[in-house]
């Protein structure tokens, strides 16, 4: 028992650690987006990345429990990875002065790569569809949200 809490414990600083950077990197990408997309406040895009956390992590938790921490730790390492691949772009906007849209299209880009990703981890997992379906509803909500749909 006593080494499932300390691994539970690594996986809880893990999905934290990777919160806190996914959203930092977010944060300062959502600033290249500015002409299509609204700003919104300091800390918008921690309260979405912990947002799914929860929101998915309450479906697991109904759909497949003992998946729970294998499954977030997946979610969180495609959000992560997606956010190292933005942060070119970030790199790039201090050097060169970029039309905005090309911003907006290299994060679809990645985004649709994320969500590719997601459905191959889900198959690993023998997850099925539901959790990539609603990944991908939660981020149509937010995006209705973000732009007041």
């Amino acid at each position: 028992m006593k080494t499932l809490q300390k691994h539970i414990s690594y996986r809880i600083a893990y999905l934290l650690l990777t919160w806190f950077t996914t959203s930092y990197i977010l944060t300062a990408y959502a600033h290249l987006l500015t002409d299509y997309v609204p700003l919104g406040g300091k800390y918008r895009e921690y309260l979405i990345c912990g947002g799914q956390i929860i929101f998915q992590g309450l479906i697991i938790l109904v759909y497949k429990k003992e998946k729970l921490w294998d499954y977030l730790g997946n979610m969180m390492t495609i959000s992560f990875a997606g956010s190292i691949l933005l942060t070119p772009g970030l790199i790039v906007n201090h050097f060169f002065d970029i039309d905005p849209v090309m911003y907006i299209l290299y994060f679809m880009l990645v985004a649709g790569l994320m969500f590719l990703e997601h459905i191959r981890r889900s198959k690993l997992l023998q997850l099925g569809w539901l959790m990539s379906i609603t990944w991908a509803i939660y981020r149509l909500i937010v995006l209705g949200l973000i732009f007041n749909i």
